[in-house]
Parts: structure tokens; sequence; C-alpha cells
């Protein structure tokens, strides 16, 4: 749990006890009561009213409240915009999508709840193939690192073409998403778009990339310096 997030979790079970230990928050958060200590002392030096006694635990003033979330116009269009456009893949991604929108309308103040309903931007799911558990699937593939056997159609082949493929990276250009992979059969980077992918499957066997088959490397290869 990153630090920002603990901190964060910390104000909130204060929030729903009378009166909380150390050795309990320790406990949930699974840190150690000396971590407890910094991190309500860094809470009380940002302004959190937090009331303490030695031995016998910290109390939150019942009138103390997270401040609201604040975007201007610009800002709410942009997440609105980047939300639709990924829930029109479909897919968990979709579910994912459609579940921060509703986190995040719920979050503001009824000004901004109104400039939220107010951007009329739509991005309706036109595409044939369910990009959404395509992309899901070959993420955990890539965060995994497991091999993926995948039917590729090239335009000029009457057939596909089976491939054995270490999946690295996901990216969408302009109107067209493609993985970035290192191909087992040409021993070299290959990007696959995944329209012309007809069937995957997500093998048991692990890679490990070398220093020369990472996506870094391939980033040094694309962008120059």
């Amino acid at each position: 749990m990153r630090r920002a997030d603990r901190l964060f979790q910390i104000i909130q079970f204060l929030r729903t006890r009378r009166l909380t230990t150390a050795n309990w928050l320790a406990e949930k958060l699974e840190v150690s009561e000396r971590t407890i200590y910094r991190d309500i002392q860094d809470l009380l030096c940002s302004g959190v009213p937090i009331d303490s006694a030695a031995g016998v635990g910290y109390v939150l003033h019942t009138d103390y409240d997270l401040p609201p979330l604040m975007f201007d116009i610009d800002e709410l269009t942009s997440l609105v915009i980047g939300a639709k456009m990924t829930s029109s893949l479909g897919g968990k991604v979709k579910q994912g999508a459609d579940k921060a929108l509703s986190k995040l309308y719920s979050t503001l103040p009824k000004k901004q709840q109104k400039e939220m309903d107010s951007i009329k931007i739509y991005a309706p799911n036109s595409q044939q193939v369910n990009y959404g558990t395509m992309i899901d699937t070959l993420n955990q593939a890539i965060y995994q690192k497991r091999i993926v056997i995948i039917d590729y159609q090239k335009p000029q082949d009457p057939h596909p073409q089976t491939r054995e493929i270490c999946p690295l990276g996901i990216f969408f250009w302009h109107d067209k998403w493609t993985m970035v992979s290192w191909c087992n059969k040409r021993n070299d980077f290959r990007h696959f778009r995944l329209d012309r992918i007809s069937t995957y499957q997500i093998t048991e066997q692990l890679f490990t990339p070398e220093t020369h088959q990472t996506l870094e490397r391939f980033f040094s290869l694309v962008i120059p310096n």
C-alpha cells in the first residue's frame, strides 16, 4: 500500500470509530506501530484534528471531513471523455470505467455534478470485436509474463498464421489497437493489430524478457533520443 493511501485509510478508520489504538491500526494496515506513530504525527502536522493520549488511543474530531474533490470544467471533460472511450471497449474494462465515473460523480459537490451532467460527449461502441475483454485478458498476460499463442490474419495471406509471442504492451494508434510483443518465430519485436487476431490463448508458460527483449529496449529503437 502506498503511504498516501495508508494515511487516507487511517483517517477513514478514525472517522468510523470512537477510539482507535496504534496497535489496532498497525494490525489492520499490516505495518509496525512505529510507522503508525509517524503517520499520525504527519497527519497532525498537516492539520488533521486528532486527539491522542499515550497508551489510550486516537480520536478524530467529529466535525472533520475530507475536502471534496474539485475539478474545473476542462478537467471534468477530460475525465469523462477518457472514461466513456474506455467504456466503449466493452468487457471488464467497461465495468471498471462505469464504476469509476459513478464514484467520481458521487464525490463531487452539487455544483460540479451539474457541470458533469452538462457534458454531452458520447463514445458508442461501434466495434464488432469486444476489445475490452481482449485487452483485459492480454493485459493480464503482460502482467503475469505469460506466453500467448495467437492466430494472426495478415491482409495478403489467405490463412491466419499461428504465432507464439511474449506480449509486452498494448497501444492505441489513432483508430487501431495494437500489441507490441517479442515474437519467438521472428526472434524480434513485432506489432500485432488486435482486429487481426482471430484467436488467442494464454498459456501457463512464463517468460522473463532478456535485456534486448524488453519494452524499454523497444522504445529505445522506435523513439529517437
